[in-house]
């Protein structure tokens, strides 16, 4: 299954970059070990330290390197405007994906038991529902339809599973589909 492989390990890296500070002297991999196992995530700290190497080829992520245990942090040039992208508590603060009063886009998705967590404390909109299921919960939300939500949807890997509306299902079905077939190939 090397596009549930995939998926999960994206999944991990976007949660693990959603928990990194914004300076020194940043989080230790044992911390960062923690706040994944809070949001669904069971890994090593060797899992999460492999993780944050491979990342700082990718992002302006930094070791703080002078005490141990090292720190992980954003890079000062990182900027603000990067590391909000990651920050999905402020993100969603900011009512980017709420939609003005009688429009908008019914999103009905599954969703994890972290993310209902994380969105009974920060939810989509005014009128957002979640609903328990035998396996995770059903969300139901009036949002804006545009870019925002597309890449809310797919920085939250495995976590949700858009059932309505069907356009919407079958684009982030396709963009996934695409972005797992350049890792197989």
């Amino acid at each position: 299954m090397p596009f549930a492989t995939t998926r999960a390990t994206l999944s991990r890296q976007w949660a693990l970059l959603r928990q990194l500070p914004s300076r020194s002297p940043g989080i230790t991999s044992a911390e960062l070990v923690g706040s994944l196992r809070d949001v669904g995530f069971d890994v090593s700290k060797r899992t999460v330290e492999r993780d944050l190497n491979d990342l700082s080829l990718i992002f302006p992520i930094e070791r703080n390197d002078k005490s141990i245990p090292f720190g992980w942090h954003w890079a000062a040039t990182a900027g603000s405007e990067l590391r909000g992208s990651f920050d999905l508590q402020g993100y969603l603060r900011t009512e980017a994906l709420q939609a003005p009063p009688e429009q908008g886009l019914e999103l009905q998705a599954w969703i994890s038991d972290a993310l209902a967590r994380q969105l009974r404390q920060t939810p989509l909109s005014r009128d957002m529902q979640i609903t328990a299921l035998q396996q995770g919960h059903r969300l139901r939300a009036t949002v804006s339809d545009g870019l925002p939500l597309r890449w809310w949807l797919l920085s939250q890997g495995e976590g949700v599973l858009v059932e309505q509306p069907l356009s919407l299902r079958e684009e982030i079905a396709q963009t996934l589909s695409s972005a797992a077939a350049r890792y197989q190939g």
